[in-house]
C-alpha cells in the first residue's frame, strides 16, 4: 500500500466505526483493500398477547425469520410472546426496520392465527415466539430460518420449516412434520394416531415405545436407516433402503421419509404420558387482551 494512503484509509475505517450509534466494529485492511465490515446496532420490541380458546381450538404461528416454541399450559387460553429484533448499520436504521414489523393476528374462539408481517420483506429482522397453549389444541406452525419446537401436546401437531429443524418431545398425538436443510426429531409417548416425518438435507430421529402398535414404512434417498429396541424386518435396497414392518400387530401409520440424511429408530420402555416440560402450566405475565376484531390472514412463507 501507498504510504500516502494510508491516512485516508484510517479516516475511512474510523468513520464507518464512529457513523450512528453502533455496537460493534471488525474492519480487515488487505492490499490496500477494506474487508469483513462487521458494524452492527440493534432494536428489540416484545409483543404479548393473551387469547381464549375452545376445546380442542386451532393454533397456527407463522414466523418467517425466526424459531417457534409451544408448551402445554391450562385449558381455555392461550399465551403468545414474540421478541422482534431488528439489526442494521446504525440505530436509527434498526428502530425505523423495526416499525415495519408488524405482528398480524386472525382471532376467534376455534382458530387463533399469529404472523409476523414485514413490509417490503425486508431482511434484517428475526422473531422469536413462546406459545403456551392447552395440550388438546392443534397446532400449525409454519417458519424459516429457526427451530420448531413442541412438547406434551396430545392434539395434531403440523410442524414445517425451511432452513431449520424441527423438535417434538412428549407427543400423543397425530404428527405431521417437515423441515428442508434441517433435523426432524419425534418423541413419542404414545402413538394414537398417524405420525409423518420427512427431511431434505438432515436426518429423522424417531423414539417410541416399544410397546406401540403401528404400521411402520421408512424410506432413506443418499442415507441409512437404524432401528434400536424393536422387532422389525430388515430394510431392503442400496441406494434407496426402504423397511416395512407392523409393530406388535400394526396400528396408525408411521411414515419416515429422508433425502440425503439417515433415520434412526428407537423403542423405549413403557410410556413417557404425564412428562412434561418444566415451563408446562405456566402463564405469561399480565399480557394484554386481544383486539375484537380480526385482521385479514396472510399467506405462509
Amino acid at each position: 500500500m501507498h504510504p500516502a494512503l494510508c491516512p485516508k484509509l484510517s479516516a475511512l475505517v474510523a468513520g464507518f466505526c464512529a457513523a450512528g450509534a453502533l455496537t460493534g466494529c471488525d474492519v480487515t485492511i488487505k492490499d490496500g483493500d477494506i474487508k469483513n465490515v462487521s458494524v452492527r446496532a440493534k432494536a428489540t420490541r416484545e409483543w404479548n398477547r393473551r387469547y381464549s380458546l375452545a376445546p380442542g381450538g386451532r393454533v397456527e404461528i407463522v414466523n418467517n425469520n425466526g424459531s417457534i416454541e409451544a408448551v402445554t399450559g391450562p385449558p381455555g387460553a392461550i399465551d403468545i410472546r414474540a421478541v422482534l429484533e431488528a439489526q442494521a448499520m446504525t440505530q436509527a436504521r434498526a428502530e425505523e426496520m423495526l416499525e415495519d414489523v408488524k405482528v398480524e393476528e386472525s382471532v376467534d374462539p376455534a382458530h387463533v392465527r399469529v404472523a409476523i408481517a414485514r413490509a417490503g420483506g425486508r431482511r434484517g429482522v428475526d422473531g422469536t415466539f413462546k406459545v403456551i397453549l392447552p395440550p388438546d389444541a392443534t397446532l400449525e406452525m409454519t417458519g424459516s430460518n429457526g427451530t420448531l419446537k413442541a412438547a406434551g401436546l396430545t392434539g395434531y401437531v403440523k410442524a414445517m420449516i425451511v432452513n431449520g429443524g424441527v423438535e417434538l418431545t412428549d407427543m400423543s398425538g397425530t404428527v405431521d412434520a417437515a423441515s428442508v436443510n434441517g433435523h426432524v426429531t419425534a418423541k413419542m409417548s404414545q402413538v394414537t394416531g398417524s405420525v409423518r416425518l420427512e427431511s431434505t438435507n438432515g436426518r429423522i430421529a424417531l423414539e417410541i415405545p416399544k410397546g406401540a402398535k403401528a404400521a411402520l414404512n421408512a424410506r432413506s434417498v443418499n442415507g441409512s436407516i437404524s432401528v434400536t429396541g424393536l422387532n422389525v424386518e430388515d430394510g431392503s435396497g442400496r441406494r434407496i433402503r426402504t423397511l416395512e414392518s407392523q409393530l406388535n400387530g400394526g396400528g396408525p401409520n408411521i411414515d419416515l421419509r429422508v433425502t440425503n440424511g439417515r433415520i434412526n429408530i428407537t423403542g423405549v420402555e413403557g410410556s413417557r404420558q404425564g412428562r412434561q416440560s418444566p415451563e408446562s402450566h405456566k402463564t405469561l405475565p399480565n399480557p394484554p387482551s386481544a383486539p375484537v376484531p380480526p385482521s385479514p390472514p396472510i399467506s405462509s412463507p
